[in-house]
């Protein structure tokens, strides 16, 4: 079996380790700065608990590596994986700039293994239906998309999203860059970007609310919004010429990311329309499995996990930034 180390063991690593077993990874080993924590997760996921990230990516048996780590140690993180040989799959944000994800990219080309992004949100089975509508013309030409993915953050000083240093574009990086990459899959590449950010409520840092304006290649608009502030939701509406497409999702099951295709609805032109539930981090991770046994590439591989990082940092640095 396939072995895997797991570096990172905050909110989202117990669903990425349990997303692996269903994958049919092993976990072999994990590692945090906390000790006490990283010993807590290891006993959880049956796994022995590393003293030091060089030790757990350096373990015998393990082949390829999780990162759920803060953006702006991906680079270092993932460079001295792919000088052990190690494959990569990393959480999104690929990096926490275009250059190091560049630099990420090459590393891991040069030693010769997978660099994944976890960009899952494009595998629901929701969105794998309505990218065949989309295909099918179902739609007629799509010439408009509005998307919002916002959560209550709970930040504190202690938190790294908290800071604007660490997390530029607040929730737009790290929630709004899921629907980023979902409508560059249904509609294709993105020409450019533009945002307006605010600092509304919060008291950490970061800006709170933004939004990111897309230009597709297709000439379709898109505007991604998202809120750290507000209650959970998340949506997406694609307007055609023939149709339109509405996916919304009860974000009261999050962060039970396994039941995200369950809790939504997908109407065309207000008519249900039907699809399959999918395991988004199961297929993902086992995609990853493949790609370590060298029998797969990744769907969402350094080209999509820098195409998605571009369209925020590129909203970002625009400079419309509304002020407090």
């Amino acid at each position: 079996m396939t072995g895997v180390a797991l570096i990172g063991t905050g909110m989202w690593a117990p669903r990425l380790a349990a997303a692996a077993g269903r994958a049919g990874l092993r976990l072999v080993t994990c590692f945090s700065r906390d000790e006490q924590r990283r010993r807590e997760f290891a006993e959880r996921f049956s796994c022995e608990p590393a003293a030091s990230f060089a030790e757990a990516i350096g373990h015998a048996d393990v082949d390829g590596v999780i990162l759920a780590t803060p953006n702006d140690v991906h680079a270092e993180q993932t460079i001295a994986c792919a000088e052990r040989g190690r494959h990569v799959f990393v959480e999104k944000p690929i990096a926490d700039t275009v250059e190091a994800a560049e630099r990420m990219r090459d590393a891991c080309e040069s030693a010769g293994v997978t660099l994944m992004a976890g960009h899952a949100f494009r595998r629901l089975g929701a969105a794998r239906r309505a990218k065949e509508l989309v295909d099918e013309g179902a739609l007629g030409r799509v010439v408009l998309a509005e998307a919002n993915f916002s959560l209550p953050g709970k930040l504190s000083p202690k938190a790294w999203r908290f800071y604007r240093e660490r997390n530029p574009g607040g929730p737009l990086m790290q929630l709004g860059i899921h629907h980023v990459d979902t409508l560059a899959y249904l509609l294709g590449p993105v020409r450019q970007s533009s945002g307006r950010f605010a600092h509304v409520h919060t008291h950490a840092e970061i800006d709170d609310v933004g939004v990111v304006t897309l230009q597709f290649q297709s000439g379709a608009l898109a505007a991604v919004t998202g809120s750290y502030v507000s209650p959970k939701t998340f949506d997406i509406r694609l307007l055609g010429t023939d149709g339109v497409l509405e996916y919304k999702t009860d974000m009261s099951i999050w962060p039970d990311a396994g039941r995200m295709d369950e809790a939504t609805t997908l109407t065309l032109s207000s008519r249900p329309v039907d699809f399959e539930d999918r395991d988004m981090l199961a297929e993902e991770l086992s995609e990853f499995e493949r790609c370590i046994r060298g029998d797969a590439e990744p769907e969402t591989g350094a080209d999509e996990g820098i195409a998605a990082l571009r369209c925020v940092l590129d909203a970002v640095a625009s400079g419309a930034r509304v002020p407090a």
